[in-house]
């Protein structure tokens, strides 16, 4: 750009519209100025209010632990103490802030959490720390901030007196010698703090009316003084602007006079030295346009060619007109055979009518085709599986083709056929499975009753008739023999639920309830248990499965008892979707390591001569449950804590 007979200022380079704003913003920066002075002043005034008002805070804090440690001391009760804690908390929390604050770098969250915490209001937490960190170093502020710290210092024995006085308590050391001691410092504490107090509130409310008068005086001066550079600088623009039309006039005579071989000279920034300028630069405009495009165009067939999708193009009458190297590897053709092949002989005849409406659909601009999956016929009369989508290409509003991309899923749809075999197969397996354990333990029955009658005929012809040792054996026999008679109705049980378990209609699970309850009737008596419910749902499932299944958690959580009687509550919550149920009792409880192992088939957590049972009953409740889509777990006991949770949920529409 030619520069010659501009001005080198300021003014001279600036358009005509920016020399205006220029005077404008002039003037809008003295109201700024104003405007801001007046704001500073106004957070000065909420900042010192909300110190004011913390140390009110700050103040009640101190007195409240005091006296709620004094009376701790004399009742030693630990709601006082409480109260201790709750009171003291305040003062800390304003030393956390102010520690923080202190700091080059400081972290506004732990700040705004520590004014929190000692009473301070939200909205007065960025006030706080701007009036904290740009006038720490005012006499006034500095002298508060000291007398600040000097009275931490002696709430900060509050804590250590409380510590000291616990112990003793805690120890039984705590006579009344020990009670007057810790009053009197505790009290002298007191007296030391509340002096500091008052000093901190009459220096910062000193300070606040001194910097509000500075803030006032400055403030005057400084609208004086930016007015009068405000009228100076509007006569100096308007000295420049008949400068610069002077020099405009020049530039225009030169343009009447036809000379469009050469630029023309840029005189001024102003709006008529601008339109010279773009003339000037439309024939580089135009080499730079020309530069992107060819650039743009590369880059467009760079990524078609590494794309891992087919990326295509085609008319209106179904031929293709681009494609990428991807397109080539899916179909099998060259690009110069797929160019202006109908993309109808690549699907099958079936398959035509379908696609060929939506095709019609996307290029009349109505609902395109998108993710559909369908067979393609490639070049060598194979077939491969893909998805694809197209849609509408226009220019001017007219649409003239479609683009589409298409993905190969051929081995995506084999992995799925073959998950879906693998399936079945599974399926297949586990039903028999289910039917071998159930044959097994109905066959094993007979055998059996045989060994158990004949153990039973040892047991009673020769107990007592033969030497000890004898009389061991016999009692192994019988024993694992009752043993092996449990296992095997347990597993029988277990098989049974999936084979007999059928749908039924809705059905009152108060009803069902009761039914279980009546079952166990003699055990709830004999135990001196309490077992209470909230109002249960009336919903699909099989009655004599979900009597078996209320009847297993209640009968754990009377089995599983301490000492005390067990309590045991049925509850039931409705959640958007499904049915939450909690079994919760009083008794021995389960730890989380064995939270999921209880749920597994024949698994114990105690032996037998603690607690009889082969740890089946839970593994039948899981199956249940999950029988009817839904899903159980135990919550566990916390440490230190007693009593067992069992939650498990049904679908809303079960």
């Amino acid at each position: 750009m030619s520069s010659s007979g501009t001005s080198t200022s300021w003014l001279g380079k600036s358009s005509i519209s920016a020399k205006l704003v220029a005077i404008v913003l002039v003037f809008v920066t003295v109201i700024a100025a104003v405007i801001g002075l007046f704001i500073l002043a106004y957070n000065i005034s909420v900042g010192v209010r909300a110190y004011v008002g913390g140390e009110g805070m700050w103040s009640k804090g101190q007195k409240d632990a005091v006296y709620a440690l004094s009376r701790y001391i004399s009742s030693q009760d630990e709601r006082d103490y409480r109260d201790y804690l709750t009171a003291i908390a305040l003062p800390l929390g304003d030393r956390a802030a102010r520690l923080e604050m202190e700091k080059p770098v400081f972290d506004r969250a732990t700040v705004a959490a520590g004014f929190v915490q000692g009473g301070n209001g939200v909205e007065d937490i960025d006030d706080m720390i701007f009036l904290f960190r740009h006038f720490k170093g005012i006499p006034y502020f500095s002298q508060a901030i000291e007398i600040w710290r000097q009275a931490e210092q002696q709430v900060l024995q509050l804590p250590l007196v409380a510590e000291d006085a616990r112990a003793r308590i805690a120890t039984g050391q705590l006579g009344a010698a020990e009670q007057v001691a810790f009053l009197q410092r505790i009290q002298h504490i007191n007296a030391l703090v509340t002096p500091l107090e008052q000093q901190f509130s009459q220096l910062l409310a000193a300070g606040a009316r001194e910097v509000q008068a500075l803030l006032l005086t400055v403030t005057l001066a400084t609208a004086v003084a930016l007015i009068a550079i405000g009228v100076l600088f509007a006569w100096s623009i308007s000295r420049d602007l008949r400068a610069s039309i002077s020099g405009l006039r020049d530039g225009v005579q030169r343009v009447a006079m036809g000379v469009m071989t050469q630029a023309i000279p840029v005189r001024s920034s102003d709006e008529l030295g601008e339109l010279a300028d773009a003339f000037n630069q439309m024939t580089a405009s135009r080499r730079r346009t020309e530069t992107a495009l060819l650039s743009a165009n590369e880059f467009r067939e760079r990524v078609m060619e590494s794309a891992t999708n087919a990326i295509y193009t085609i008319d209106l009458d179904g031929r293709f007109v681009t494609a990428n190297r991807r397109t080539c590897e899916i179909t099998g053709y060259a690009l110069d055979e797929l160019i202006g092949r109908p993309w109808t002989d690549m699907v099958r005849e079936s398959d035509l009518p379908e696609l060929h409406a939506g095709f019609v659909s996307t290029i009349q601009g109505r609902e395109p085709l998108t993710n559909r999956e369908v067979p393609l016929r490639r070049k060598d009369g194979s077939e491969v599986s893909i998805t694809f989508s197209i849609a509408p290409l226009s220019r001017d509003g007219v649409i003239h083709g479609v683009v589409g991309a298409a993905e190969d899923i051929t081995k995506r749809k084999r992995a799925e056929e073959e998950i879906k075999t693998h399936a079945e197969e599974l399926t297949r397996s586990n039903r028999e499975l289910e039917q071998f354990a159930y044959v097994a333990s109905h066959d094993l029955q007979e055998p059996l009753r045989t060994v158990t009658g004949f153990a039973q005929l040892l047991s009673r012809r020769y107990t007592g008739k033969l030497d000890a040792e004898a009389d061991e054996f016999i009692g192994f026999i019988t024993t694992g023999v009752a043993r092996m008679k449990s296992l095997i109705e347990d597993l029988l049980a277990y098989s049974r639920v999936q084979r007999e378990h059928q749908a039924a209609g809705v059905v009152a699970l108060d009803e069902v309830l009761a039914t279980a309850l009546a079952n166990l009737g003699g055990a709830i008596g004999a135990a001196g248990a309490r077992v209470t419910h909230s109002p249960l749902p009336a919903l699909a499932v099989d009655p004599h499965q979900f009597a078996q299944l209320f009847q297993n958690l209640i009968g754990n959580a009377i089995k599983f008892r301490r000492e005390s009687a067990p309590v045991v509550h049925l509850g039931a919550e409705q959640r958007p979707n499904h049915w939450l149920f909690s079994v919760a009792d009083n008794g021995i409880g389960i730890d989380a390591a064995s939270a999921e192992r209880v749920f597994m088939l024949f698994h114990r957590l105690h032996t037998r001569d603690q607690y009889e049972g082969n740890g089946i009953g839970l593994t039948i409740c899981k199956k249940i449950v999950e029988l009817h889509g839904g899903r159980i777990w135990v919550e566990p006991t916390p440490e230190g804590g007693s009593g067992t949770v069992f939650h498990f949920t049904l679908p809303a529409a079960a």
